[in-house]
């Protein structure tokens, strides 16, 4: 049976993996993304004296959102943290940020992460912004705000995790099992991780489906063209992934 293979975390977008019948089957999720929390001292220690001359805080995903509250919670931060303007890119993230009350602010539906800097380009910005991260250092908001000269400060809260070795062989008799038509890459790291645990993929005869952006230059500079541009959207890739299943 043809599948999509995407191996983003669950918390990343969790609503695309339940999205439609056709959809759904057609997608081979294994998620090759495990985190812990996992504070850096030396930030905690600034963060926590600083937190005042914060303004915003902007969460990338729930899962950005979730160890970010759980360091919140065990230093007794709530009141400082509520006082700062949240931002955020999809509802559950704004979800889970509302269930301990703080106020969470989405520019659109299915936004960006450059919709979300234009949006905060164009409120009455001023202060820095605090931008809770994991060790990796692979997303895209800290990337744009550098190139805008925005003040900003990464806080790793989480640590990715090395995916143990019995689930990745059940991954690998998975993916050699099913035909792999398609491949969604979230992010640029993904890109690595597709390529390390699946070697006998050959990612030439797949249809690759990128964020774009960072994604796209990097997969291309790696010589792929069977590339379709998601244009950093998430609505745009599960379109495409739609419009992928359809046609097996």
């Amino acid at each position: 049976m043809k599948k999509i293979l995407f191996t983003a975390h669950q918390d990343t977008l969790p609503e695309f993996l339940s999205a439609g019948t056709t959809l759904r089957e057609s997608i081979l999720h294994l998620p090759l993304e495990t985190y812990h929390y996992d504070v850096d001292d030396e930030m905690h220690n600034e963060v926590e004296r600083e937190l005042d001359k914060f303004a915003y805080v902007i969460h990338g995903s729930r899962l950005h959102a979730r160890y970010f509250i759980r360091w919140m919670r065990e230093y007794g931060q709530s009141d400082r943290v509520q006082q700062l303007v949240h931002l955020v890119m999809d509802q559950p993230t704004a979800d889970i940020l509302e269930e301990y009350q703080i106020p969470a602010i989405k520019p659109r539906d299915d936004a960006r992460p450059i919709d979300l800097i234009e949006f905060l380009l164009r409120i009455s910005y001023e202060g820095n912004i605090l931008y809770p991260s994991g060790d990796q250092k692979t997303d895209e908001i800290p990337g744009l705000l550098i190139e805008l000269e925005l003040p900003f400060a990464e806080f790793q809260v989480f640590s990715e995790e090395s995916l143990d070795r019995k689930k990745l062989d059940d991954y690998r008799k998975q993916v050699s099992s099913n035909e792999i038509a398609g491949v969604i890459f979230h992010n640029e790291s993904s890109i690595t991780r597709v390529k390390t645990a699946f070697p006998d993929l050959d990612l030439t005869k797949t249809s690759i489906i990128s964020a774009g952006g960072r994604v796209t230059r990097k997969l291309t500079q790696m010589g792929y063209k069977n590339i379709t541009d998601g244009k950093g959207s998430w609505k745009k890739i599960q379109e495409l992934a739609l419009k992928l299943a359809k046609s097996f």
